[in-house]
């Protein structure tokens, strides 16, 4: 079974998959957005709800399948009422000193930790006013340190200092260039142009560093490049852009000129190692796997991605694969040439 993906010279290798649903330690509860720093770790927000909380960050080391630790399901719950920090995680984003920034789509409100999960700050009001949020989605920090927050339900986005102090932002509702409708996931690339996942208009727009509209990717309906309700996007280090389409189940992949070049489905054919010690603690675990048909086939694919990101230095793609509470990891090559054929 192959587990590479070919197109356009280039190449999206599988590499393995991390996780495993389970509500805290060695397991993720529905991943929507993941932050990549050095060695392998990665931040992941884990997405929950006042009811079942279990909304926190996992830190984990992506590549050696290593849980490090978790931080933020206890602690002060400012904002919004409950008895949690968090009530519906959305966003995550890292700083260069590997503080850690989140966003809570019900508490409109942003955190600050460091990298071991102490808390530094939090802020955000809920509103629509110039400086308020309501319902922030993805986040990203630009060169100079400064952090564009998705504000999903003003259908707008926001630039802010780090301790939270307004300095700009663009966006508006509506169906035009340069207007929103519920976005959702958001990326920088290496000239700083901004990228928004658009998820209500079946698009992923591009915008300048100051704002100014360049282009759109993808679009409603069916057919080459559609898109069904976008949540994420990132762009490696070539131009090439993932967009988590998420209805659709798949990343489309497109090139920096907004064609469409291939799609990935999902290709985690083996159990993750976590995955491997919930199965080997639980018999009837493993019979009950056994009785579905074509298992190997729906255990590869995404159900309901949401969030991605790329490891620039290290050529990899890492992906939410949010409903089956894993990471799938891909390596790009990105000078593919075919082998061969008469050796």
């Amino acid at each position: 079974m192959a587990l590479n993906t070919i197109a356009a010279g280039r190449a999206w290798l599988y590499s393995h998959n991390i996780g495993r649903n389970a509500q805290a330690g060695m397991g993720f509860s529905n991943p929507v957005g993941v932050a990549l720093a050095a060695n392998g770790i990665a931040y992941v927000a884990n997405r929950s709800g006042e009811q079942n909380p279990s909304s926190r960050i996992s830190k984990v080391n992506y590549v050696e399948q290593e849980f490090i630790t978790e931080f933020g399901r206890t602690g002060p719950a400012y904002g919004g009422g409950g008895s949690h920090h968090f009530t519906w995680l959305t966003g995550v984003v890292i700083d260069s000193q590997e503080n850690v920034y989140t966003s809570d789509e019900w508490k409109s409100q942003i955190s600050a930790f460091d990298s071991e999960g102490n808390l530094l700050s939090v802020w955000g009001e809920k509103g629509s006013g110039d400086g308020q949020l309501d319902g922030p989605a993805g986040i990203v920090l630009d060169a100079d340190e400064n952090l564009w927050v998705v504000d999903s339900n003003n259908d707008r986005v926001k630039k802010f200092s780090k301790d939270g102090t307004l300095l700009g932002g663009f966006g508006e509702s509506g169906e035009a260039d340069g207007q929103f409708n519920k976005p959702y996931g958001i990326c920088l690339d290496g000239s700083g142009n901004i990228y928004v996942a658009d998820w209500g208009n079946d698009r992923v727009q591009k915008f300048a560093p100051d704002g100014a509209f360049l282009m759109t990717f993808g679009h409603g309906g069916k057919g080459a490049g559609a898109l069904n309700h976008p949540t994420g996007v990132c762009v490696d280090g070539d131009g090439d852009v993932y967009v988590v389409d998420w209805l659709n189940e798949r990343v489309v992949i497109y090139d920096e000129d907004s064609k469409p070049i291939t799609y990935l489905y999902g290709d985690a054919v083996e159990v993750s190692k976590w995955g491997e010690i919930g199965l080997n603690s639980n018999p009837d675990m493993v019979k009950r796997r056994n009785q579905v048909q074509d298992q190997v086939e729906q255990q590869r694919k995404f159900r309901l991605p949401t969030g991605c990101a790329f490891d620039v230095a290290n050529n990899r793609l890492v992906i939410c694969d949010t409903q089956r509470g894993r990471l799938q990891v891909y390596i790009k090559d990105h000078s593919y040439q075919d082998p061969q054929f008469n050796l």
